[in-house]
């Protein structure tokens, strides 16, 4: 993804044989990326629901939990609009003040990567692809 990135002008991403987007690796970002992608680990006395309510109601309320591996959590930050202005400033000095009350040991926030747009559609055509099984009836998927 990344030489794509670097060496494409425009790409287009192709699912079941139909056109889905078509433009830059910038605007495909900007167009079907989620925001901010927040890493949390948590010491090992760290609580799952009170970091999930923590991140919620003192850094944005609209975030979202979307992985969950032993103490790493990956939360989804909407992309700043008028209603929902994200400061970084407040959200790292939010996130240092809290640290060790909310057993934080560490924390990352990136921006959407190219191959982030990718995954999401990948994660839609084996949605879809449930969905088709699932009407026929066919459980085990041949």
């Amino acid at each position: 993804m990344e030489e794509a990135e670097a060496l494409c002008d425009r790409l287009a991403i192709q699912v079941k044989g139909r056109l889905r987007c078509l433009g830059t690796p910038a605007h495909l970002k900007r167009i079907y990326s989620s925001g901010y992608q927040l890493e949390v680990f948590l010491n090992p006395n760290g609580s799952e629901t009170r970091l999930v309510a923590f991140v919620q109601a003192q850094l944005m309320r609209e975030a979202k939990l979307r992985e969950h591996h032993g103490n790493r959590y990956v939360f989804e930050l909407p992309p700043p609009s008028h209603g929902n202005a994200l400061s970084l400033g407040r959200l790292f000095s939010t996130l240092e003040q809290n640290k060790l009350n909310e057993g934080i040991s560490d924390y990352a926030l990136t921006q959407p990567l190219l191959e982030q747009v990718f995954l999401r559609f990948a994660r839609e055509q084996e949605l879809e692809d449930e969905v088709d099984q699932e009407a026929t009836g066919d459980s085990d998927g041949q």
